[in-house]
C-alpha cells in the first residue's frame, strides 16, 4: 500500500519522473545506554550498562524523483550487532541482537534535480525496527535468570543527508549518514516488578543508532 501510494504521488507530478532501485551497505554504530536498579531489587542502586558493538546491515531502497527539489523513498535492511547487558552484582549476558528495520522518507534537494550529476540532499522519515534473537540466544537469557526473551518492535523517527552521483541516466552512486531514534530495546524484560528475585531493564530514553551507508542506484526514467 505504501509503494502504491508513493507511485500515485509521483505520477501526478507534470515533469519527467524517475524511479529509483537501490541495493546498499551500510555500518550500524547504536550508542550505549546506562540503567540503574533499585527497590525492590536492590536496597541499593545497581548501576547497569546496554551496550552494542558496530555492525553491518544491507538493504534496499525504492524511490521516486521529479526534478524539481523533493523525492522520496521506502527502504528495508537487515543487520546484526553484538550486544551486552551488564549489571554491577549480576554479571554480563551477552547475545546477538538481529534488527529488521524499515521506513518512509522525504528526501530535499538543494539545487534541485534537473540536468545535474551530483545531488546532495536531506531526508527525514519514520518507520520501524524490529529486533529479535535466536532462540540459543533466549533459552540462554532463561538460564541467566532474565526471563523468556521476546522480540521487541518499536516506532522509529531517522533524518539525515547525503550525496548521490548519477554518472548517466541509469546508473548512480549514493551515500548516506543518518541517525536511527527509538525506543532502546527490553526484549520483553519488565523495566519494573514486584518481586525482588525478578529482573528488571529499567532502560529508557532515545535510542541512537548512527547509520553510514553506500548505494548503488538505477533509475528508470517515465517521461510523460
Amino acid at each position: 500500500m505504501a509503494f502504491t501510494g508513493l507511485l500515485i504521488v509521483a505520477a501526478s507530478a507534470r515533469a519527467e519522473t524517475y524511479y529509483r532501485f537501490e541495493l546498499y551497505g551500510s555500518g550500524n554504530i547504536p550508542l550505549n545506554k546506562n540503567f540503574e536498579i533499585g527497590l525492590p531489587q536492590s536496597t541499593v542502586p545497581l548501576h547497569g550498562e546496554f551496550t552494542f558493538s558496530p555492525g553491518v546491515r544491507g538493504g534496499i531502497r525504492i524511490g521516486v524523483d521529479g526534478l524539481g527539489h523533493w523525492g522520496q523513498d521506502i527502504s528495508y535492511s537487515y543487520g546484526t550487532n553484538a550486544a551486552k547487558i551488564s549489571v554491577l552484582t549480576n554479571g554480563n549476558f551477552t547475545f546477538t541482537s538481529r534488527t529488521h528495520q524499515f521506513a518512509y522518507n522525504a528526501i530535499f534537494y538543494p539545487g534541485g534535480l534537473r540536468a545535474k550529476k551530483v545531488y546532495p540532499y536531506l531526508t527525514a522519515g519514520a518507520g520501524g525496527t524490529i529486533f529479535t534473537l535466536s532462540q540459543k540466544d533466549i533459552d540462554q537469557g532463561l538460564v541467566a535468570g532474565l526471563g523468556k526473551l521476546q522480540t521487541h518492535t518499536s516506532f522509529v523517527f531517522n533524518a539525515g543527508g547525503g550525496i548521490r552521483f548519477q554518472f548517466n541516466d541509469h546508473f548512480g552512486l549514493r551515500l548516506d549518514a543518518r541517525d536511527w531514534l527509538s525506543h532502546p530495546p527490553r526484549y520483553g524484560i519488565p523495566a519494573s516488578s514486584d518481586d525482588p528475585r525478578a529482573f528488571v531493564f529499567p532502560v529508557k530514553g532515545i535510542f541512537h543508532q548512527i547509520e553510514l551507508s553506500i548505494g548503488f542506484v538505477y533509475c528508470f526514467r517515465s517521461s510523460k
